[in-house]
């Protein structure tokens, strides 16, 4: 099979800190699933209910870190990635960008877990395809999980 045309422009990983959590804790979580040093943005919000929330949020977008990045989560989700596979058609939206969930408290204890809802850190990790069409997407998506690479 050949390889589909295409890169991970960019990976924003981002996790909701409650007012009832630590946002160091919640920074250690995300932690978890870097393979090297990076630095979080950090921005208030209002809750559903008025509650004050934090957003953390790290984005990547040179090459050398998301390659880094990417290789350390498929070897983090080395036995979940047939489901990462499985889920792929509805785990991809109509930008693109591939939407990976990652339980928090568990991230927090050094496990990587993906979930379908509730807490969680996010992962979404934005392609570009030649051509552009959702089925390239979906193929480029299932190769770089398939053999851990992003270009």
């Amino acid at each position: 099979m050949k390889k589909t045309k295409g890169k991970i422009e960019w990976i924003r990983v981002s996790a909701v800190v409650h007012a009832t959590e630590d946002r160091e804790k919640v920074g250690e979580a995300i932690a978890t699933v870097f393979p090297f040093e990076f630095e979080i943005a950090v921005s208030k919000a209002t809750g559903h209910y008025g509650n004050p929330i934090e957003y953390l949020e790290v984005e990547l977008k040179s090459k050398r870190e998301i390659e880094q990045f990417w290789k350390n989560l498929m070897d983090l989700l080395s036995d979940q990635r047939d489901l990462l596979l499985s889920s792929l058609e509805d785990r991809v939206d109509a930008e693109n960008t591939l939407h990976i969930r990652i339980d928090k408290q568990k991230a927090y204890l050094g496990d990587v877990v993906l979930v379908e809802g509730g807490d969680a850190i996010v992962i979404k990790v934005k392609a570009v395809t030649y051509p552009a069409r959702r089925e390239k997407v979906l193929e480029f998506f299932r190769d770089i999980i398939g053999r851990c690479s992003t270009s």
